[in-house]
């Protein structure tokens, strides 16, 4: 199990920099990119919802925003139930640079796994399937999250050999 996470862990760094290098790509930061990404996958959304996704300040959205609407890629409009509220979603622009973007990362993810037989591909994909959904349970509660964090770290006592890298 070490490894599975040592090798899952490996994954999630370079999603992190395929994700930096495609926000580059797309002309935006990284914040943008990942807002783009929540709203294209579940959007419109509220700057509410945004703020709540990305961890941000009612303001740092709004700039956010301000930003993207600037370059063309979102647009707010009027939420058809709650007047009080606007709806952000991607402009043609936003939904075809997203798609390609999407699209080239499906086609790398499945450049890189054409090798393995299908049956192990379906396995691979049930797997990561269920340790997404582990994560996000486990990051939708950061209270208990930090918790078990303080708990860990409790327990270790320095020279214990449970260190970093150990």
């Amino acid at each position: 199990m070490q490894e599975l996470a040592k090798q899952v862990r490996a994954v999630m760094i370079a999603a992190d920099t395929y994700r930096r290098s495609m926000a580059a790509a797309l002309g935006v930061g990284v914040t943008e990119a990942s807002a783009l990404g929540e709203i294209r996958q579940d959007g419109p959304l509220t700057p509410s919802d945004l703020s709540r996704r990305l961890g941000l300040t009612s303001p740092s959205v709004t700039s956010m925003l301000d930003r993207l609407e600037a370059a063309q890629l979102v647009v707010r409009h009027r939420h058809p139930v709650d007047r009080r509220s606007v709806l952000i979603q991607l402009t043609d622009v936003g939904e075809a640079m997203l798609s390609a973007a999407f699209e080239m990362f499906s086609d790398d993810v499945a450049a890189s796994v054409r090798a393995a037989e299908p049956g192990h591909v379906e396995e691979l994909a049930q797997v990561l399937a269920g340790i997404a959904e582990s994560l996000h349970l486990k990051a939708g509660d950061r209270a208990a999250l930090a918790g078990s964090l303080a708990d860990r770290v409790a327990g270790r006592r320095p020279g214990d050999g449970q260190g970093a890298g150990h």
